[in-house]
């Protein structure tokens, strides 16, 4: 079966062996990145909203980013 843009949908499903890997665990890397900077812009911003003198909030939300990466990787990993 052809999908519409003329690749074959079985040929797609056979895809293996390390551009399979490559796919999986770049997306897993750039999803970990973004989960880390998005806790740690949000730790700023709510720094700055507040006027604090120390970066609080930055430093919770760089904690949280680094728990939020390692979930994703345990979930991704456990799927085998």
């Amino acid at each position: 079966m052809k999908l519409d843009d003329g690749i074959d949908k079985e040929e797609l499903e056979e895809v293996t062996g390390p551009a399979k890997s490559y796919a999986r665990f770049g997306a897993l890397g750039a999803q970990m990145v973004v989960s880390l900077v998005l806790f740690i812009l949000g730790g700023r911003w709510l720094d700055r909203g507040l006027d604090l003198s120390t970066p609080w909030f930055t430093v919770l939300g760089v904690l949280l980013g680094i728990v939020a990466a390692l979930w994703l990787l345990f979930k991704e990993t456990r799927k085998g």
